[in-house]
């Protein structure tokens, strides 16, 4: 029987199989990555020395807290080649071959792209924007102390949010592969979209200029880059036809 004959009962039940499978393999990590928290505290602590100094706890399992947080959010990435696996695994059947090549192209592609936007904020954005705001806080006279919890946040919320903004000229070229959007729509609507560019910038960043700035700049070059690219493979696909 064929992937599109199989009754929906029978979808649903490997689905809940895959999913099972996902979560185990989730859970293992986690534990393991537990021993190991201490080493990601200290990576997340390092973008801006002073704040470290002065780090506080409000409650008494809060550094626990954390370091369980943390030992998940590896897990999880621990277990994303096993996790994307299971997915591919799930839908290939039903994709054709060409469009098989494209998920696996853009598994990695975004991927890559992900790990890029985190390496960007980290090394770059995320030192820039805490020396700002404990500058700004100095300069009133008030001696920043921020918890571990407000600071990660912040730090996690950076690198999340970096990661997945780098995702998008990766859909950009998806949605223009897949005929949902046409060159020449994107070029018509180039203004616009780089208004929207710059306020999902201002949603995911902080309120200051700098970090805004920091990422829409690699976003507006990302999104020239994947016009780029969008165009290149058109010309080619209409030279094979």
């Amino acid at each position: 029987m064929s992937v599109m004959q199989m009754p929906l009962w029978d979808h649903l039940d490997e689905l809940r199989s895959r999913l099972i499978k996902v979560a185990a393999a989730v859970a293992l990590a986690t534990l393991f990555s537990f021993w190991g928290a201490d080493w990601m505290l200290a990576w997340l602590l390092n973008p801006y020395p002073n704040a470290t100094q002065t780090l506080t706890s409000l409650q008494p399992a809060g550094v626990f807290i954390q370091s369980m947080r943390l030992a998940l959010i590896c897990g999880v990435i621990l277990t994303l080649p096993i996790l994307l696996y299971q997915i591919w695994a799930f839908v290939s059947p039903g994709l054709s071959k060409d469009e098989r090549k494209v998920v696996v192209i853009s598994l990695y592609a975004g991927t890559l792209l992900f790990a890029v936007g985190i390496a960007f904020a980290y090394y770059l954005v995320i030192p820039k924007a805490l020396g700002f705001f404990w500058d700004y806080s100095r300069h009133f006279g008030i001696q920043p102390s921020w918890t571990i919890d407000n600071y990660l946040n912040f730090i996690l919320m950076f690198l999340l949010s970096f990661g997945i903004a780098f995702e998008l000229p990766l859909v950009m070229l998806l949605l223009v592969h897949f005929k949902i959007l046409s060159l020449e729509t994107v070029s018509e609507k180039r203004p616009y979209i780089i208004v929207v560019l710059a306020i999902i910038a201002a949603i995911l960043t902080p309120p200051d200029v700098v970090s805004l700035i920091m990422l829409f700049i690699p976003l507006w070059l990302l999104f020239e880059i994947s016009v780029r690219i969008a165009k290149l493979l058109d010309r080619r696909q209409k030279t094979e036809d």
